[in-house]
């Protein structure tokens, strides 16, 4: 029989991946209609032995996360794909919650959810508003979904040629914008919390974090998406230079941090306190960025 969900998760933790493990098989809905693949360079695990419908795909290396989930999904039976990343551990109600979504209107993509901190301490929620902010919203609204836990229609799925196998981040907010462009629609609904141990839990593993996402993101996915960005951020493309970027990284630094502030003044007041890290961490994003686009410009005069 074929499956209705094949859930699908990237792994560099073979350990850690047993706790996510464990809450996917206590789903509410599941039945005999899901499977759980396994991506992983690793070799199989002692406490996998006795897990039912569940495949170890294995991979030579660990590659970009965008390459381990399209991995999966050639090995996948399911109607629906589901992903969910190896640190996080969702509710008994995650997939029933996210079906629901996916299947109340034809247009409907993919869905994503809250994703946060599963340690309460004020280091790990201020990760998860300077690192983690696309999970973080309290209203449900058609977005931009981050890939942490996601489930998507395959049709939708294979009408964006799934992820970018060479990007190292913003992957996810590639793959939701060329959901965009083939028409589908991308949902978060702010009714399902799946926790988080993303193991962010001082100063300088957020700070460290911020530093590297924008170094490994650079502006890949903001110049393929130009045309569907906000004047603030075609701004940064338009400036997308060495020289001129950095001129750009404060202003547009508190620019951001500003309508964060909004944004958190209207669903969670209690996050402004977290407003001098948040623009701490985004400083230290764009001078990622900036240190990327100066490798970019070196290698460029390199092979010329």
């Amino acid at each position: 029989m074929i499956p209705q969900v094949s859930i699908i998760i990237p792994s560099a933790r073979p350990e850690a991946v047993r706790r996510t493990v464990e809450a996917l098989v206590r789903q509410q809905h599941l039945t005999e209609d899901y499977e759980i693949l396994l991506v992983t360079p690793f070799a199989r695990q002692e406490w996998m032995a006795d897990l039912e419908k569940f495949r170890l795909v294995t991979v030579e290396s660990l590659y970009p996360p965008g390459k381990m989930r399209n991995i999966g999904v050639r090995q996948a039976w399911g109607r629906s794909l589901a992903f969910i990343d190896d640190d996080c551990v969702p509710p008994p109600e995650w997939l029933s919650s996210l079906e629901n979504q996916l299947h109340s209107r034809e247009n409907i993509g993919a869905v994503g959810c809250r994703v946060v901190s599963g340690k309460q301490t004020l280091m790990n929620l201020c990760a998860d508003h300077c690192l983690f902010s696309v999970y973080q919203y309290r209203q449900s609204a058609n977005i931009a979904l981050g890939s942490a836990a996601l489930l998507v229609r395959r049709e939708a799925f294979e009408d964006a040629q799934g992820f970018d196998e060479n990007l190292l981040a913003s992957e996810d907010w590639d793959f939701s914008m060329r959901l965009l462009q083939h028409g589908w629609t991308c949902f978060f609904t702010a009714d399902v919390d799946v926790l988080h141990y993303h193991g962010r839990g001082d100063l300088f593993s957020v700070l460290r974090g911020a530093y590297r996402s924008g170094y490994r993101s650079g502006l890949t996915v903001q110049r393929r998406h130009y045309s569907t960005l906000s004047w603030l951020a075609r701004l940064s493309v338009s400036m997308g230079t060495p020289t001129l970027y950095w001129l750009l990284i404060i202003p547009y630094t508190a620019a951001l941090t500003i309508l964060q502030a909004i944004e958190n003044l209207r669903n969670e007041p209690e996050a402004i306190l977290f407003l001098p890290m948040i623009f701490i961490s985004r400083c230290l994003y764009h001078i990622g960025v900036w240190a990327r686009l100066l490798e970019d410009r070196s290698e460029k005069g390199t092979s010329s």
